[in-house]
């Protein structure tokens, strides 16, 4: 299978969730951000990453989040102080919802639709800080090429942090119940193959649909800190945690196990 193949599916099934998320938050989102101080950065685990951006220095500076789907996490990181904000995304329709809520935030962000590995050059060496979501990851299958872009983006002593779903928590997502003690169900944590989410990806409303077909990939710990080291990045925090807003079912069974974990880099 080919990785345009891999991004052109996942293109769809995004442009397809966006649409379920959208219904499932009605609203909400463009109500909230008429308010100067909404932010979506509202739950526990969120409570853990802003303590983490209250020691970076924002002030007047650019920033960017990849994979920022509809933009409320970059609109929110703007109240930080940062003067300018793009977020890049695959999804067409996420891209439009963001542009819209900027437009209702009046904050000074711009957003991009392309697949992160092509990006424009015109973005070098041009961001002072990069921020990283949950669920970010999984949908590329090398990640030496996705931290090399982000490496090329950020400016010498440019910062990134990933707050992203430990890889723990995608030994879960293909079917296994503990219940019925599947094991045969589990992810393999060392499979290189994608994997489907054949009934939908739509994580705002929970709602299970014929999804179009999209691949994720499992990555390990060590394959994560490997590429982001590999591409001139000097590791500065790396903590792990027992909170997160992944919802899968099975996940929130689990206690004492990491559902999370957040790095923090700079541009050497």
């Amino acid at each position: 299978m080919s990785n345009k193949n891999v991004f052109e599916g996942n293109r769809a099934a995004w442009n397809q969730a966006s649409k379920y998320h959208q219904k499932a938050r009605k609203n909400s989102l463009l109500k909230g951000f008429e308010n100067r101080d909404f932010t979506t950065f509202d739950s526990d685990y969120d409570n853990v990453v802003v303590n983490k951006l209250k020691h970076i220095n924002f002030d007047g500076k650019i920033i960017a989040q990849m994979q920022c789907q509809n933009g409320r996490e970059l609109l929110s990181l703007m109240k930080f102080g940062a003067k300018e904000a793009i977020g890049f995304d695959i999804s067409d329709i996420a891209i439009s919802e963001a542009e819209q809520l900027a437009e209702t935030a009046k904050l000074s962000a711009k957003f991009v639709r392309t697949n992160i590995l092509e990006i424009d050059d015109k973005y070098n060496d041009y961001f002072d800080f990069i921020y990283i979501s949950e669920g970010s990851l999984q949908w590329f299958p090398d990640l030496n090429n996705y931290f090399d872009v982000l490496s090329r983006l950020l400016k010498k002593g440019g910062q990134i942090l990933i707050s992203e779903i430990h890889p723990f928590v995608y030994f879960f997502n293909n079917g296994f119940d503990f219940e019925k003690q599947n094991l045969d169900k589990l992810t393999s944590y060392f499979k290189k193959e994608p994997y489907n989410y054949a009934t939908g990806i739509d994580y705002v409303g929970g709602v299970e649909y014929e999804s179009d077909e999209c691949f994720w990939f499992m990555h390990k710990i060590s394959d994560i800190i490997s590429a982001i080291l590999q591409a001139d990045i000097e590791i500065r925090e790396f903590d792990e945690y027992n909170l997160g807003n992944a919802a899968n079912e099975t996940v929130k069974l689990l206690n004492g196990f990491p559902l999370s974990y957040i790095i923090i880099g700079r541009k050497k």
